[in-house]
């Protein structure tokens, strides 16, 4: 049986996954690069001050797939719904994302758990728009 907390899991998963793809389109930035060394304006910069940038690995196999999934369960919801589960997701905060569309935090968290009972009812109920309803993971 899915639970809010576990839709909330895989929705934070399919962000990270996301997030862990390759971007197709750096090929072509690539082209319009200098040769060229970047201009060091200061010595903080010059001496990385801001710390070492670390890239994550690429996701797995089946990491990929539930990422196809879980994107697919967000057609179950309203834009503003859709909008609010994936910001969360992403890691936005809830007072962050309440400023920036302007209502109430609450509001916010209230919108975001009914977007989940909304996923968490439908896989429960396996009408998951034809397919079966994927297994929930194990405890």
């Amino acid at each position: 049986m899915w639970t809010n907390e576990m839709v909330v899991d895989r929705l934070r998963e399919a962000a990270d996954t996301l997030r862990r793809l390759p971007d197709g389109e750096a090929r072509f930035r690539l082209g319009l690069r200098s040769a060229w060394p970047d201009v060091v304006r200061d010595a903080a910069t010059a001496y990385a001050a801001a710390g070492p940038s670390v890239r994550l690995g690429p996701p797995s196999p089946g990491a990929i797939d539930r990422l196809e999934t879980t994107i697919g369960w967000l057609g179950l919801l309203s834009e503003p719904q859709r909008r609010i589960a994936w910001a969360l997701a992403s890691g936005v905060s809830v007072a962050r994302l309440a400023r920036l569309i302007g209502c109430h935090r609450n509001t916010v968290a209230n919108r975001h758990a009914a977007a989940l009972r909304i996923i968490a009812g439908h896989l429960n109920r396996g009408a998951t728009g034809g397919a079966e309803a994927p297994a929930p993971p194990p405890m």
